[in-house]
């Protein structure tokens, strides 16, 4: 039987090493909590924010997450792509997402602002109409990845490749079209 949380609030609770199953989140708010390793099977997240949370190298087995903000967490080496991708939606301000992976996960209209996304793998995702405002891609992989429409005009350190991703229409600042060229060793002064 599923269990169902509506519009409660969950405060320094440590989920940690633990295993949450067929559980169900409707507007619930998640401060300062632990749910790093915590193996999450077929639960729901419905315009649920977490704020404040360790969610580091935790599982989301066919878990869906709709309408879900994540703010000033940690997600580090979180494996996306194992999500229910059915009306997916999430945004992240503040958070840490170093050594997460997107791999082929459709993910349009995403909000990453302000956040450390170092060595994260978008191989094959669908990003387009998403926003990385003031990010740090350093390390990240696009490879085969829909970028089309993406706004990166304020982030930094990425290395997009124009002849293997699709980037019609993406917008990127002067200051950051180098790494663009990257693969050219092109010099710009």
């Amino acid at each position: 039987m599923n269990e169902y949380y509506d519009n409660e609030t969950f405060t320094k609770v440590s989920f940690t090493s633990e295993q949450l199953s067929k559980t169900d989140f409707d507007s619930c708010a998640f401060k300062s909590c632990d749910l790093s390793e915590l193996h999450i099977n077929n639960s729901e997240f419905l315009e649920c924010e977490f704020i404040d949370c360790n969610l580091s190298n935790t599982r989301l087995k066919d878990s869906s997450f709709k309408d879900t903000h994540f703010y000033n967490s940690k997600l580090l080496g979180v494996k996306f792509y194992e999500v229910d991708p059915f009306l997916l939606r999430m945004n992240f301000k503040d958070c840490q997402l170093d050594y997460a992976s997107f791999y082929q996960l459709k993910m349009q209209n995403f909000q990453f602002v302000d956040s450390s996304i170092k060595e994260v793998d978008f191989t094959l995702a669908d990003v387009q109409f998403s926003y990385f405002d003031n990010c740090d891609l350093l390390g990240s992989i696009f490879e085969e990845t829909d970028l089309r429409n993406v706004n990166f005009k304020t982030s930094r350190n990425f290395s997009i490749d124009l002849e293997t991703n699709k980037v019609e229409k993406a917008l990127f600042s002067k200051d950051n079209v180098a790494n663009l060229l990257e693969k050219y060793k092109i010099r710009l002064e």
